[in-house]
């Protein structure tokens, strides 16, 4: 029996549990292919409305390293459909909540990370999070492509980590309809002028 292909609208209908199992039986992105591009987000659980069901990612490298970062988005209440018009402020989208991207693998071990050892890691544990950005630090997404080699399509699973032993899930989402970066996350234009 071949294996599903997945879209955006299909894992977007999908319940928990088969999320769940696309995630266990997943493989891992290339972080390195993720660079250069900004994916559309969306919060498959009620518990996304707090931040916005909608939001962008968009993923980029500094200094030999893989790092990512969160666009707001105006809600259209459309769900997984309609448009992903980003919040602008003074001629730019307003950009947020950073994160290192790596395999799980790679990472300190434990607890939380024992079934997801195969998969992708997006740790908001950063040092670049200060300020109002201070909260993010609490957020750990593993990270898998539901599709074997196509990082067009991703599916996450957000927790919030107080401590090692303490983590809370947030929710499922996905991530998709890439596209180039149009504007670059501020350190990285840091970066470029030196």
């Amino acid at each position: 029996m071949a294996a599903q292909s997945w879209t955006y609208e299909s894992l977007a209908q999908a319940d928990s549990s088969t999320l769940e199992q696309v995630l266990l039986t997943g493989t891992a992105p290339d972080p390195e292919q993720l660079n250069g591009y900004i994916y559309c987000g969306w919060n498959h659980e009620w518990v996304g409305h707090l931040s916005g069901k909608k939001f962008k990612k968009g993923f980029w490298k500094k200094d030999g390293r893989n790092f990512g970062y969160n666009e707001i988005v105006i809600q259209d209440y459309q769900e997984y459909r309609g448009a992903w018009n980003v919040r602008m402020w003074r001629g730019r989208p307003i950009q947020l909540g950073y994160f290192r991207t790596s395999l799980i693998a790679q990472e300190p071990p434990q607890p939380l990370y024992a079934p997801y050892q195969h998969l992708g890691h997006f740790n908001y544990n950063i040092d670049i999070n200060t300020g109002i950005n201070l909260p993010f630090r609490f957020i750990r997404d593993m990270v898998v492509l539901p599709n074997a080699g196509d990082h067009s399509l991703m599916l996450c699973k957000a927790y919030l980590q107080g401590f090692h032993w303490l983590n809370v899930f947030y929710c499922y989402f996905l991530l998709g309809h890439r596209q180039p970066i149009e504007y670059l996350p501020y350190w990285a234009q840091e970066t470029e002028r030196v």
